[in-house]
């Protein structure tokens, strides 16, 4: 998947690759989807466990910078974490750690499932956002088009052109991960 990217992915391409029929990869992962998800959960078992004896929001953070990190290394299939509830036995690992951390900081369970989720979400999709582009640091090009916008039209977007100039990679994804652990502690109060 990293060499063809997700649209030119086929099960007939990785096997040709590994010279074995189609059929043989179908039968062992019955679709296509599963061999997706099992390749999903070959990236999280790549991920490091976080020291339990750590404090609940470094522990979420130190994960949220481990996918950060997977997301920049496979780029092509960093995406299909983003398609399963659930990629398997290591993803589950992970997000012990996660339910735990959310119980540690004192929410209630209700709240541990959703916020659960939504950190997920957030993280992955942060990360693949950013190995999309999105989250990159604005390049010369996109700073020649902001120079030119008129002031008038665009006073605040003209304002920040300097804090454009000078941002570094993985900044987002830094203030995002400080900003939704300071939303999960607002919910403590609710």
């Amino acid at each position: 998947m990293e060499e063809e990217g997700a649209d030119g992915f086929s099960v007939r391409k990785l096997a040709n690759t590994f010279g074995c029929d189609p059929m043989a990869v179908l039968y062992h992962f019955k679709s296509k989807v599963g061999l997706e998800r099992a390749m999903a959960d070959a990236l999280n078992a790549e991920l490091k466990p976080v020291d339990p004896a750590a404090p609940w929001r470094q522990r979420l953070t130190d994960l949220a910078h481990q996918y950060r990190a997977l997301a920049l290394r496979y780029p092509q299939t960093f995406p299909l974490l983003t398609r399963f509830w659930v990629t398997g036995p290591s993803d589950y690992t992970h997000a012990e750690m996660v339910y735990q951390a959310l119980d540690d900081a004192g929410l209630n369970d209700r709240q541990i499932v959703d916020i659960c989720c939504g950190w997920y979400a957030s993280v992955l999709g942060l990360a693949t956002a950013e190995v999309g582009g999105m989250l990159q640091p604005a390049t010369q090009q996109d700073i020649a088009e902001l120079e030119v916008l008129p002031t008038d039209e665009f006073p605040v977007v003209k304002r920040l052109v300097p804090v454009f100039k000078a941002q570094k990679p993985g900044q987002v994804h830094a203030v995002m991960v400080e900003a939704i652990l300071d939303g999960i502690e607002q919910q403590l109060s609710l």
